[in-house]
């Protein structure tokens, strides 16, 4: 199993420093973090294109695929990059289903569990950042950090053509609604830009462990 963030799990749920951590809370996160491991069904898939700026329309232009990438912010982000990883992840339907039951019977544990889903599947995205750190490496590219739709001015709208061009949609199972939000909802899309010269690639990710470990084998590999 991935190793979970307990404190990360306490501030989804909106825990401060001075606020005190009943013993029963305390277990009940000791019991999720197992609980959304054993009922999820955690996948996540990528693929890697060449990108240019189109600086006159101010777009990221991903080379062999009609995703163009609008607003300010993900060209700053990308502007200077060369290549795009364009990433899916998601926990499954299957855990959606378990979060709706608690919610019928155990409020409170259901919010502890959708916290412990977020981090999973942001320690799920932390494991493929890994896997395309892997991929590039002898290259020599440099990954900043990943950037998903609906952040800064980057539209929601890009998420049609994002899963269609990945086929996240069918491989994974990820769907759509009328307001562009992901289905299952513990779902994530996200854009990593690949930089040959590191000193461009800002901002820069934050360093994880894994990418300097040569064990590929290790249970936090395989977990993915």
């Amino acid at each position: 199993m991935l190793k979970l963030n307990k404190k990360e799990i306490l501030r989804y749920l909106g825990y401060k420093r001075s606020h005190e951590l009943s013993d029963d809370i305390d277990d009940l996160i000791e019991k999720e973090i197992v609980e959304v491991q054993e009922a999820s069904n955690p996948r996540y898939m990528y693929q890697i294109f060449f990108c240019h700026p189109d600086e006159e329309n101010k777009t990221i232009i991903v080379d062999g695929t009609n995703l163009v990438l609008t607003g300010n912010s993900i060209y700053k982000h990308l502007r200077y990059a060369k290549k795009v990883a364009l990433l899916a992840t998601t926990l499954g339907i299957e855990i959606e289903q378990v979060i709706r039951r608690y919610e019928i019977i155990d409020l409170t544990r259901s919010l502890v569990l959708d916290a412990s889903c977020t981090e999973f599947i942001e320690k799920l995205c932390d494991l493929a950042e890994c896997d395309i750190e892997v991929s590039v490496r002898d290259e020599g590219l440099t990954l900043n950090r990943r950037f998903s739709p609906g952040y800064g001015d980057l539209p929601l709208a890009i998420q049609p053509t994002f899963l269609k061009t990945i086929k996240a949609d069918t491989k994974l199972g990820i769907s759509l609604t009328d307001t562009m939000l992901m289905i299952p909802r513990k779902s994530v899309t996200a854009i990593i830009g690949l930089f040959e010269d590191k000193e461009l690639a800002l901002p820069k990710r934050k360093q994880n462990k894994c990418l300097s470990c040569e064990m590929e084998d290790c249970n936090f590999r395989i977990g993915g």
